[in-house]
């Protein structure tokens, strides 16, 4: 079996790569990068060859995938005019690209998006309805999937990860900047605090993505643009995750609630409709919310 990559070297991207090199026995992974020193580096698997993305339209017909996990992205909270240029660059632009050079192989079979839940801004029952400039351009490059999987006969399908945690990375997530607050001399300012999110492990995040790269043989089986929706199904209030943490650890948060205000456009509620999943791909979160928080505890030496 042979795997493009895209993102490789982020958050769960790695995980990913690593996890694939030590499931599988017959796989060869091909990631394209900004930087392939860093992948080098970050990712030493014999099963990988790492390319420069300038060299996509090169090597791609050499590596011949069967699979493509899109994961590269720019993700951020900015919506200024500075932002629009490289944002539609990196979500959109290159994503055409790559779906093109992909639509011109007959071997290549599945094409894996990662969405976003913030595409879904008043639940995915209602359709499109995107909370954030990012999220828009996620959703407007679902449609050139779609375009170049009814032109050249290959199926695709959307994850979509929600509030994602863990790990031991240097990105810092909401429940790092809590917990960091513990130490803080200076209060952390976060928003009022009343969102509820549905936090998943990135291991199980990274599960997910293993288990639909294992059921190759049936992917005619698949929707063509079916959403997966990777969360737990269980909602969690921002502030009752703050008042868990500070049971768990006996310590007081240094939190300054309401210091940030709200996008105008936020997400309030969040929570994955995991009962929607096909069950073609076999997958369910399997850590806990205690879980994973006691792995942070232990990150952070609170325990």
């Amino acid at each position: 079996m042979k795997v493009l990559i895209t993102g490789a070297t982020g958050y769960v991207g790695r995980r990913i790569v690593k996890k694939l090199s030590e499931s599988f026995d017959d796989i060869s992974v091909l990631t394209l990068n900004r930087d392939v020193v860093k992948a080098e580096s970050l990712l030493p698997y014999s099963i990988c060859k790492h390319v420069s993305i300038s060299e996509m339209e090169k090597e791609i017909p050499i590596f011949k995938p069967d699979i493509c996990i899109h994961l590269a992205t720019l993700s951020t909270s900015r919506n200024d005019d500075d932002i629009i240029d490289p944002m539609i660059e990196a979500n959109i632009t290159f994503g055409v690209k790559l779906l093109s050079a992909l639509s011109k192989l007959d071997s290549f079979s599945l094409f894996i998006n990662t969405g976003s839940f913030a595409e879904f801004r008043c639940g995915s029952e209602n359709g499109f309805d995107d909370a954030y400039l990012y999220t828009a351009t996620k959703s407007a490059f679902r449609h050139f999937v779609d375009y170049y999987s009814h032109l050249r006969g290959f199926k695709y399908i959307n994850v979509v990860p929600y509030t994602i945690y863990g790990g031991n990375d240097t990105a810092k997530k909401l429940m790092d900047y809590m917990m960091e607050s513990i130490s803080s001399i200076n209060p952390v300012k976060m928003s009022p605090g009343n969102q509820i999110l549905d936090f998943i492990h990135v291991d199980d995040v990274v599960d997910f993505y293993i288990n639909a790269v294992k059921i190759q043989e049936k992917v005619p089986l698949l929707k063509n643009g079916e959403n997966f929706y990777i969360g737990t199904g269980i909602g969690t209030k921002v502030r009752d995750l703050a008042s868990l943490i500070e049971t768990k650890t006996g310590k007081k948060l240094n939190i300054l609630w309401g210091g940030i205000d709200y996008r105008p456009l936020d997400v309030m509620y969040a929570v994955a409709p995991i009962n929607n999943n096909n069950q073609i791909i076999p997958w369910k979160a399997k850590i806990s919310l205690e879980d994973g928080l006691a792995q942070l505890l232990i990150k952070y030496k609170l325990r």
